[in-house]
């Protein structure tokens, strides 16, 4: 009877044991309510779920002790509540995928959405300088104004993930709230051209005088 016991016992630990390994779910952030474009997460935005993913999308998750590492991100794309946080989806300061840093006067930083026939042919990396070009209007009325020069590019983002699409997110530093407003403005209201160039001078403007589009 005392050998039948062990026997019994030794069955049902392999069995508790096999069934552990064998179950593939490993705990990822998701949202834990809705987060629009331009929120910053808090820690209270950020829930863990157990989920098996597919390879391909694990280094574009982040684990749910990376968690901490996404306090103060800004989302640049939609997240619907208990939904996967992708690496495409927030833009953290002084990351991209080119490795890039926020520069030490920077005051500001903006993101959004960018063709990359816009965008020097999507070649940008994080550290580069870039002016934004905002064009308003018709053919007949339109007229161009630079949003912000000489920005330096804190990140650089295909933006994949599940949505898909042929698109880039550019995290960009800025030097004021007034320069962070043209460029908002210019990607909701306008066409926007991203020019690479060289590092500010003293003596260059931060934008050109900036003025709304002319009413019909």
């Amino acid at each position: 009877m005392g050998g039948l016991l062990v026997a019994v016992a030794a069955v049902g630990t392999f069995a508790a044991a096999s069934g552990a390994a064998a179950d593939p779910r490993r705990p990822y952030v998701v949202a834990r309510g809705d987060l629009a474009v331009g929120h910053r997460v808090t820690r209270a935005d950020l829930a863990a779920g157990r989920m098996d993913i597919p390879d391909f999308l694990r280094g574009r998750a982040y684990r749910a002790d990376q968690a901490t590492a996404l306090v103060g991100a800004v989302v640049v794309a939609p997240v619907a509540r208990g939904e996967l946080v992708q690496r495409s989806a927030v833009a953290r300061r002084g990351s991209g995928s080119a490795g890039g840093a926020t520069g030490p006067a920077a005051s500001r930083q903006v993101s959004f959405p960018i063709d990359p026939a816009r965008a020097v042919g999507g070649e940008l990396q994080a550290g580069e300088f870039v002016d934004v070009l905002a064009t308003y209007g018709g053919s007949t009325d339109g007229y161009t104004v630079t949003a912000v020069r000489a920005a330096r590019i804190a990140g650089v983002r295909d933006r994949g993930g599940l949505a898909g699409g042929d698109s880039l997110v550019l995290t960009l530093d800025v030097p004021s709230a007034a320069t962070a407003m043209a460029v908002a403005h210019a990607v909701d209201a306008g066409h926007v051209t991203i020019v690479r160039t060289g590092p500010p001078t003293p003596d260059e403007p931060a934008s050109t005088p900036y003025r709304t589009p002319p009413s019909a």
